[in-house]
């Protein structure tokens, strides 16, 4: 269950199980049994509250009562709170029915038991085996105890693509909430059993994608062995609450502070396969309609329609049941965080990273009620599961397809003005299918894909529970470059990705990258290494049939060293910072620290950008915190205190010696994912002064030259012109540019900033001589190679000083051979290479030279 329980109930339990004075090792003994204890206390300051949600499983709240679930780790936490508890018998503890095995329960049709786990797994390959057309049983993952998360899947067309809805019901994510259990496996019986004879069945059937999973967490159920559910746990089998175990929009990727659980990373691979549009989860411990959000207060894009369809679904129950079943809370809904707030709960991780709309279902007051009564809560309930489920076919649906093709797109699907918190919706990228869910009023959708012309409907109408059809066409953008990096911000040696982003119909692309290795490449996602710390620019020239496009990123790829928050100073123009637990790991409990950046460029200030901010949050940031302060200590003026996802976003140092101090410091309990911030110096505005280097000035055709930027005054654009170069102008840093035509050739920079501008040319700077059969010299690394074309298998290099690092690579930038080479002299064994244009690079003290070999 989520969180209540009645008071009478409560005050039952006060009365019966108290536990006061225990000494650790009599606490420890509490939790032998099962891993995990249920206790009450009472309520408590909001802000320890908000802390607690974070340490321990709030599960209910009556009056001035707290009903709550810990294992011994976070009991002990608990403990640190000299809070007053009393410990509660477990729910489990009060079940006396005995699970039935397959033989006992095939052909029962009261479902009034509780299954073994053999048994279940039987009935569920039952269902598939007596239904094929109809049914088939998934297993999305099998834990370490050999038990399996099974999905059924119900559909007239099971197993083929289609343009249907995606549903899912799903059960016992806390393992001793079984009611839902049990309802969801008559569920799958009923829908099977009554298609074709019964026409609303029929219809649920032939229409929607039915996806039904009766236990997300066998482990917890079965905790006692597999023939029993008297043994039963709300947590799996590593004592962690699986509906505290997911990404979370506010808390972050890991909000209770452990890993993902097997259940967990099962579930969210199956969500990410199968993208489902609407769903629910089932269970036990209250009776209400618990819909978003349960994370943060803001409510839902889409409030007005859950507030209608969750109104449905308890008013369905009200006519079928008597009082006082489900007339709680608002008379059987609830927001979720008007109940109370929890993090890392399945409800939330669904709506907002897979954008399907899933509320939480409470069925039954007691956790795991008597099997005899299991068929009363069905019989209260069933009506609405499929009122439920009949909402997937209303709102606003479709199909997003190529205009031209017909082929299906993956498409944004937004109503701007309205949606928020990622309410948007996709449309499906096998069949172009798209579902959105709307209360009655008039909306403007726009439709927007990688590639296309993004397209808008205005004043589309919705009716509840009607179905309004919108079809739409999208003309693909002609040809068009783009890119994206895994990583924009690195540490010197590490390797990033490129993905070519491009649209239309590439035959082509060529790469360039500043300060990379290699600079240039032709696959189509190279892996690039940066060896030395520096801000690189990106080129990318995609062609097809129809011509070329090309795309700048300027700055794109930040290389630094980096620090993580610790006491002391750091002298620095570029750095990537981070909280103590680095890039990828959390900050730790009970820090305390100040660290400043001083300027490594004199008159220049301390710029941080912080890309991600995840710190424990509170509305007056009194748990963890990060202050900022403009000097160099923390006297100097505070320019903020930060905490949750609240980013400091971009700060500048504004005193004179331009010196940022940060200060960080975090409580006992609840370590969030911190920070990740690029750090560098803003310099001082004054006017640029153009300088440039090449590598070589004196080459061979078809060899390539690196020009150098020596511009001084910080200048934020370049331009070069390269007479006989290709490319004939580059607005890149440091670019290379290729000479294929004997001559002597000029080179021009212009570079400026929000100060000026200003321009270089060295005339006849760069002698390109006739070089086909003949030795390729560099006069700059006194480097000569030869024969070129390379014929006898032989490729010999010769300079007055040490060679260095000699690296041979493809022109697709695979590295061929790479030598560390301490003499002036060598003989390379190109004969099993194959034949081809290969670019020949060395770099020793003196400089890099990069060339054109033939090998024939």
């Amino acid at each position: 269950m989520k969180k209540f329980l009645s008071q009478k109930m409560v005050l039952l339990i006060f009365s019966s199980f108290l536990f006061t004075s225990l000494n650790a090792q009599d606490i420890a003994s509490q939790f032998e049994a099962k891993g995990e204890k249920y206790f009450t206390f009472r309520t408590v300051s909001d802000i320890e509250m908000t802390k607690l949600s974070g340490i321990i499983s709030i599960d209910k709240i009556v009056g001035d009562s707290i009903i709550a679930n810990a294992s011994l780790k976070e009991f002990m936490a608990f403990l640190e709170f000299g809070i007053e508890y009393n410990f509660l018998p477990h729910p489990a503890e009060q079940i006396t029915d005995i699970a039935k095995g397959y033989d006992e329960i095939k052909g029962l049709s009261d479902w009034n038991f509780y299954p073994t786990y053999e048994g279940y797994v039987a009935l569920m390959n039952d269902f598939e085996t007596d239904f094929p057309a109809l049914c088939e049983v998934h297993n999305i993952g099998t834990l370490a105890s050999g038990r399996q998360l099974l999905v059924a899947r119900i559909s007239k067309d099971v197993g083929e693509v289609n343009e249907k809805p995606r549903f899912l019901y799903t059960s016992s994510i806390h393992g001793d909430e079984l009611t839902g259990f049990v309802n969801s496996l008559q569920m799958i019986d009923y829908l099977l059993s009554n298609y074709g004879s019964n026409p609303y069945v029929t219809r649920l059937v032939d229409s929607i994608d039915i996806w039904i999973n009766p236990n997300a967490n066998p482990d917890g159920t079965y905790k006692g062995g597999n023939h029993t559910v008297s043994g039963a746990v709300r947590r799996n089998a590593n004592n962690v609450d699986l509906n505290r175990n997911y990404p979370d929009p506010v808390a972050g990727p890991n909000p209770d502070g452990n890993a993902w659980q097997p259940e967990t990373v099962f579930f969210m691979d199956f969500a990410e396969q199968y993208k489902f549009n609407i769903s629910a989860n089932m269970h036990g411990g209250a009776e209400v309609c618990n819909y978003p959000w349960d994370t943060w207060q803001q409510l839902s894009a889409d409030n007005a329609w859950w507030v209608y369809t969750m109104r449905e679904y308890a008013d369905t129950v009200h006519a079928f049941s008597p009082p006082p079943y489900f007339r709680g809370f608002d008379s059987g809904i609830t927001n979720g965080y008007a109940w109370y707030t929890i993090t890392g709960g399945r409800q939330d991780y669904m709506n907002y990273f897979h954008q399907c709309r899933e509320f939480t279902l409470e069925l039954t007051n007691t956790k795991t009620p008597p099997a005899s009564q299991l068929p009363t809560f069905w019989n209260y309930n069933y009506r609405s599961y499929f009122n439920y489920m009949e909402q997937s076919l209303y709102g606003i649906r479709g199909t997003v397809t190529n205009s031209v093709t017909g082929a299906p797109i993956r498409a944004r699907v937004e109503i701007i003005g309205h949606d928020n918190n990622n309410s948007f919706v996709y449309s499906s990228a096998e069949a172009g299918n798209y579902h959105r869910f709307l209360f009655a009023g008039t909306y403007s959708l726009t439709f927007s894909a990688p590639c296309y012309e993004s397209i808008t409907f205005p004043n589309v109408s919705v009716s509840n529970r009607e179905v309004t059809w919108q079809n739409v066409e999208m003309l693909a953008l002609p040809l068009l470059a783009d890119f994206e990096a895994s990583a924009t911000t690195i540490s010197p040696g590490q390797q990033t990705t490129f993905s070519d982003a491009s649209c239309g119909n590439i035959t082509s692309r060529s790469w360039y990258f500043d300060g990379g290795n290699p600079m240039v490449s032709t696959a189509q996602n190279p892996v690039i290494t940066y060896q030395n710390a520096g801000v690189y620019d990106v080129m990318l020239v995609v062609s097809s049939s129809t011509g070329t496009d090309t795309i700048i990123k300027h700055n794109y790829i930040k290389v630094a060293p980096s620090f993580n928050i610790a006491n002391g100073t750091h002298t620095t123009c570029l750095a990537n910072f981070y909280d103590s637990g680095g890039p990828n790991g959390n900050y730790s409990s009970n820090e305390n620290y100040t660290l400043t950046f001083l300027p490594a460029s004199s008159g220049a200030k301390i710029k941080v950008d912080f890309s991600f901010f995840d710190v424990e949050a509170n509305a007056n940031c009194a748990y963890d915190w990060l202050k900022i302060y403009d000097g160099a200590n923390t006297s100097a003026t505070l320019m903020g205190t930060w905490c949750g996802n609240n980013s400091p976003g971009l700060i500048t140092a504004t005193n004179a010696g331009g010196a940022l101090t940060f200060s960080f410091k975090s409580d006992n309990s609840v370590n969030n994912a911190g920070w990740k911030a690029f750090i560098e110096c803003e310099p001082l505005a004054v006017q640029p002064v153009a300088d440039f280097q090449a590598s070589v000035t004196h080459i061979t055709e078809g060899d390539t030259i690196i020009f150098s930027n020596l511009s001084s005054g910080f200048p934020t654009n370049h331009l070069w012109h390269f007479d006989g170069g290709t490319p004939a102008t580059s607005t890149l840093k440091n670019p290379m540019v290729i000479y294929d035509t004997p001559g002597l050739y000029s080179v021009t920079l212009e570079v400026s900033n929000n100060q000026g501008s200003d321009t270089k040319t060295i005339q006849n700077y760069i002698q390109v001589d006739e070089g086909v059969g003949m030795a390729r010299f560099n006069s700059r690394l006194s480097l000569k190679v030869y024969p070129n074309p390379v014929t006898n298998g032989i490729l010999q290099i010769e300079s007055s000083n040490d060679l260095g690092n000699v690296e041979l690579f493809s022109l697709m930038g695979q590295k061929i051979i790479h030598l560390e080479v301490d003499s002036p002299r060598i003989f390379i064994d190109v004969s099993s290479v194959t034949e081809g244009i290969y670019l020949l690079k060395v770099q020793n003290t003196l400089g890099v030279a990069v060339m054109k070999i033939y090998i024939l």
